[in-house]
């Protein structure tokens, strides 16, 4: 299942209509609720509410995460009328909003039912190009944190096909929600068109995970073992957080910059962040690659870190590999399908002083995973008050298997896509893996690099960033792309030197 940033590729033109929730009497009509806000909530919310006093405009409007679903029958307005309600009252966080008052978080929560949908037709669109633009706008200027809803949906109609678009803040769910939701309104919508009852799991509410987390976490103190792994971690980066130095150095970021708010994209000096995103290693390619790291002890994501490491060292010199890991949180069956932010981020540093071989590097990523696993064992923003530090993760490395996903398949041949927005962090390097039905996919956002041509060439399908195994990977000069150019070809080798899958 592609992840990625919305303008990177083109919707289907059709009928335009936005979708968005109201509830009559506004939130006046809502009930007071007293649990509490998730660590993740709260921290959103708060640098949300600090750039609005710094920047004069509403935070986080380029934090929203989304998906987009693929109908191959002509749409209905009133089923997907239904399908939209009935899928805000299964996840509660849709229907839960947090208000920043001078004496704390307050929350506010409305009965499944309560909540409404305003149909707005936008006109009909014969190109891409304005489409992708009109949708990116409108959800930019719809998941701002700070007020409710912090979410909408569209519909792109066609004579035979429509496509599904939802975008939400960040606060409000991360990408695996996304993952699941897919196939949850694909299925809904199918009953509800068919007259049937939805076969969909119980789901709990990210606001009842939210509140029992703070009451855990607020219990906790230094002596926390998440606490000192976070603090050496710190400690080793002079109280920073690592970020992706290659091609500059550290001294020529201060540190008072690396805590201002992003520029506001109305300046026009703004600029966004680059993306690219793209197929690294079909199914085949991706188990042989897989083997490897399983005869050196370790697993595909070791392995992955392993390949980053080394490349990292090469092209850095560095006698240490260090960066942040996203874990997930969902440690009950009925958070799995649950709309809701459940991450964790953990340290993650490896030695590649002695220039280790793949094999060790494998073996040390494995050691570290098992050891790093305490860092994310309390959210963040709490070892940041205990650790007294305003420190945020700058460079990630995220991956995540999608192959037992329900319609995970479907999904990753294109009926549905997970989308982001873009991002204007002048000093953030993010890089997500995800391993697919069909392969080992890679999306990337970093600050803007030197123009020249793409890493990973249109090849494949038209208008589409996808490269193949056999695919060129480009001579962009940058240094991410460098970074990633040479990652790709990595693992392309040490997968090449596997005899997984062949006949003896």
């Amino acid at each position: 299942m592609k992840f990625i940033q919305i303008r990177d590729e083109p919707i289907e033109p059709g009928g335009l209509v936005e979708w968005m929730p109201y509830v009559p009497g506004g939130l006046g009509s809502w009930d007071a609720d007293s649990r509490l806000t998730s660590y993740n909530h709260e921290q959103h919310l708060r640098s949300a509410f600090e750039y609005r006093l710094a920047t004069r405009r509403e935070g986080g409007r380029e934090s929203w995460l989304g998906v987009s679903i693929e109908f191959d029958e002509p749409l209905s307005i009133p089923a997907i009328r239904t399908t939209l309600m009935q899928w805000i009252d299964r996840h509660e966080v849709l229907r839960s909003h947090v208000v920043i008052k001078g004496d704390g978080l307050h929350r506010l929560s409305t009965e499944p039912g309560t909540v409404k949908l305003k149909m707005g037709r936008i006109g009909w669109y014969t190109s891409p190009g304005p489409l992708v633009d009109q949708i990116a706008g409108a959800f930019d200027r719809a998941t701002a944190p700070l007020h409710w809803p912090a979410y909408m949906f569209a519909t792109v109609g066609r004579e035979d096909s429509f496509t599904l678009l939802f975008a939400a803040d960040h606060s409000l769910l991360d990408g695996y929600s996304l993952i699941m939701a897919q196939y949850e309104l694909l299925v809904s919508y199918r009953a509800v068109r068919n007259h049937t009852e939805a076969e969909l799991p119980p789901v709990g509410s990210y606001v009842d995970f939210g509140a029992a987390e703070r009451r855990q976490t607020d219990q906790t103190g230094a002596d926390h073992p998440a606490v000192a792994s976070w603090a050496s971690f710190l400690a080793a980066g002079h109280g920073g957080m690592p970020g992706f130095e290659i091609g500059r150095r550290e001294a020529e970021t201060p540190p008072e910059a690396l805590e201002a708010p992003a520029p506001d994209p109305s300046d026009a000096s703004a600029v966004a962040q680059d993306s690219l995103y793209g197929l690294l290693l079909d199914d085949e390619a991706t188990n042989r690659f897989t083997a490897v790291c399983s005869a050196a002890g370790g697993t595909l994501t070791a392995g992955v870190l392993a390949a980053f490491a080394m490349i990292y060292h090469a092209q850095s010199g560095d006698s240490e590999f260090r960066c942040v890991l996203p874990r997930h949180t969902r440690d009950d069956a009925r958070w799995l399908t649950a709309l809701g932010w459940f991450v964790a981020v953990a340290p993650f540093c490896i030695d590649m002083s002695d220039s280790p071989t793949f094999d060790q590097a494998v073996a040390r990523a494995t050691a570290e995973l098992k050891r790093s696993r305490q860092g994310s064992s309390l959210p963040f923003l709490r070892v940041a008050e205990l650790l007294h530090t305003r420190a945020e993760p700058r460079f990630v490395i995220s991956f995540i298997d999608t192959r037992y996903a329900p319609g995970a398949a479907e999904a990753d041949a294109g009926r549905a896509k997970v989308l982001r927005s873009h991002s204007y962090a002048p000093h953030e390097v993010y890089f997500w893996i995800n391993r697919t039905p069909g392969g080992m996919r890679l999306s990337a956002r970093f600050p803007p690099e030197p123009s020249g041509p793409p890493l990973l060439p249109a090849t494949g399908e038209p208008g589409v960033n996808n490269p193949t195994v056999d695919a060129p990977i480009g001579e962009e000069t940058g240094p991410v792309h460098a970074f990633l150019r040479d990652f790709t070809q990595l693992i392309r080798k040490v997968g090449d030197t596997s005899t997984f899958g062949t006949r003896q």
